[in-house]
C-alpha cells in the first residue's frame, strides 16, 4: 500500500468515524418521542397529577373551562394546545414546557391553575415533535425551529382571540425556558417573561449532559456538524443571548434551583450576566436547597405570589 492510499484511507476512516459518532450522540441528544409522557397522559388542565414532583393535593388549581386549540406554524405545523379564558381582556401568558415533556406536564399544568385562579388567561401547548402536535422528524432543533413555535403562538393569541400584544406574557420552564429567552430573534410581540432554571448555552449544556452520561464533552463537536451537514440545522444560531440583544428589553423573572446536576447553575449566573450587559431588568430568586424546576412545587404560595406579582407589575391590561 502506497503512502497516499493510506493518507487517503485513514482519512476516510477518520471522517466516517467522526459523523457516526457525531450521528449516535446527535441522535440520542435531540431525540423526542412524538408522544405523550405515560404517566402524565390523563393529566387536563380540569384534573391533574403532580406525580412524583410533589406528594400534596393541586385540585385548588383545576380549570374547568379550557378549550382544546389547533395553532398553525408559517410551515404548516400544527400544534396542539390548551386555551383557558378567565376575562378576554385580562393578561394572557403563554406557557411552555420542557423538552421531550407536554402540555400535559404538571409543570405548565400547576403554572396555569395558578395563573388562571388569579385572573389571567393561559395559554400552553405542545412544540413540534412534542405530545399530540405534529410529529417532524422526532427531533427537537435546540430551538432553533421552536421559537418560530412561540411566533405562531402569540399570533394566534393576536388574530384568534384578539389579545394586545401590550397584555401578552411569556412563562418557560427548564427548554421552554431557554425558547422563551429566545423568542426575541423573531418577535418582540410580549411584554415580560418568567423562567425557571433556564439553560443559556445549548452547546455547554450538550456537553455538560455528555459528562453526566459518562461521555467526553468535547462530543459536541461531531453532534453540531454532523446537524449543520445531514440535518441543514445549526444548533447555535440564535442563542438566548441573541434573543435578550434583539428583545426590546422586557424584564425577566428567573427563578433557580442551584442543585440541578442537568442546568448547572452557571447558566443562570450568565443569564443575570447578560441581562445586566443589555440593561434588562431582572428579578432573581435562587434556591440552594432545589433540584431542577422544583421550585412551584417546594414552595408553591411563595412561586405564585412571585409570579402574579411580576407579570401584574410589568403587563398593562
Amino acid at each position: 500500500m502506497t503512502l497516499r492510499k493510506f493518507v487517503i484511507g485513514f482519512s476516510l476512516f477518520v471522517i466516517i468515524a467522526y459523523f457516526g459518532i457525531g450521528f449516535y450522540v446527535y441522535s440520542q441528544a435531540v431525540a423526542t418521542t412524538c408522544s405523550v409522557y405515560e404517566p402524565e397522559a390523563n393529566n387536563t388542565p380540569d384534573n391533574f397529577s403532580l406525580g412524583e414532583k410533589a406528594s400534596w393535593d393541586p385540585s385548588k388549581y383545576f380549570v374547568n373551562s379550557y378549550e382544546d386549540v389547533e395553532i398553525q406554524t408559517e410551515d404548516g405545523i400544527i400544534l396542539s394546545g390548551w386555551y383557558m379564558e378567565s376575562d378576554p381582556n385580562a393578561i394572557t401568558i403563554i406557557g411552555m414546557h420542557g423538552v421531550t415533556s407536554s402540555k400535559f406536564s404538571p409543570d405548565v399544568l400547576l403554572v396555569g391553575g395558578m395563573l388562571y385562579k388569579q385572573g389571567f388567561n393561559y395559554l400552553t401547548f405542545d412544540y413540534r415533535d412534542h405530545g399530540t402536535s405534529t410529529c417532524e422528524d422526532s427531533r427537537h432543533s435546540a430551538g432553533q425551529k421552536e421559537i418560530y413555535d412561540v411566533k405562531a403562538s402569540i399570533d394566534w393569541l393576536k388574530n384568534e382571540k384578539d389579545i394586545p400584544t401590550s397584555n401578552i406574557g411569556i412563562y418557560g420552564a427548564s427548554f421552554g425556558a431557554m425558547i422563551g429567552l429566545m423568542t426575541p430573534a423573531v418577535t418582540n410581540d410580549f411584554q415580560a417573561l418568567a423562567v425557571v432554571d433556564s439553560p443559556f448555552d445549548f452547546a455547554s449544556l450538550v456537553s455538560e449532559e455528555l459528562v453526566y452520561q459518562g461521555f467526553p464533552g468535547f462530543l459536541f463537536q461531531p453532534v453540531y456538524h454532523y446537524a449543520l451537514i445531514f440535518d441543514q440545522i445549526n444548533l447555535t444560531e440564535i442563542s438566548p443571548d441573541d434573543g435578550l440583544a434583539a428583545s426590546n428589553k422586557q424584564p425577566l423573572l428567573i427563578f433557580n434551583g442551584k442543585q440541578s446536576p442537568r442546568v448547572l447553575a452557571h447558566h443562570t449566573d450568565d443569564l443575570i450576566e447578560a441581562a445586566s450587559k443589555y440593561g434588562i431588568s431582572a428579578e432573581v430568586n435562587r434556591y440552594d436547597d432545589l433540584s431542577h424546576t422544583e421550585v412551584m412545587y417546594a414552595y408553591p404560595v411563595e412561586f405564585e405570589l412571585k409570579l402574579v406579582n411580576f407579570f401584574r407589575s410589568n403587563i398593562n391590561e
